[in-house]
């Protein structure tokens, strides 16, 4: 059996069943990286905004990204670590109430917090070598 030349159906249904594993995990880590990037330059955006005086483009763009944020809650949960997205969701949490006592200081700073902590959930699922080590 092991003297016979070419590849059995068991060794090609293996490399397939790798290839398309390694597929779906390059897949996912675009999806993810490129999601989670463009979430918090929104967030960046409301921070700014806030400082810059326009109140209301700011709530707006915060309400925008937890809605966009918790659409793909389940799918996120299966790719990614769950104390980053928790803290994520912490803090999402306190936005309303710094806008309903319109606390600028503290809606401009939880929005920038969220913005570095989607950031460092965008890099950590980024195809990068240190990622790969």
């Amino acid at each position: 059996d092991r003297k016979r030349p070419g590849i059995r159906l068991r060794e090609a249904a293996g490399f397939l069943l790798l290839a398309a594993l390694l597929a779906v995990g390059m897949l996912s880590s675009w999806l993810m990286c490129r999601n989670h990037d463009g979430l918090s330059g929104q967030m960046e955006d409301a921070a700014w905004f806030t400082v810059s005086g326009e109140w209301q483009k700011a709530r707006d763009t915060a309400v925008r990204v937890r809605s966009d944020w918790n659409r793909f809650r389940k799918v996120r949960c299966a790719f990614a670590d769950h104390t980053p997205m928790d803290e994520v969701d912490g803090l999402f949490s306190q936005l309303p109430v710094h806008a309903q006592q319109r606390e600028d200081p503290h809606f401009a700073a939880t929005c920038n917090e969220l913005f570095v902590l989607t950031s460092a959930i965008a890099q950590s699922h980024g195809l990068n070598w240190w990622n790969l080590l």
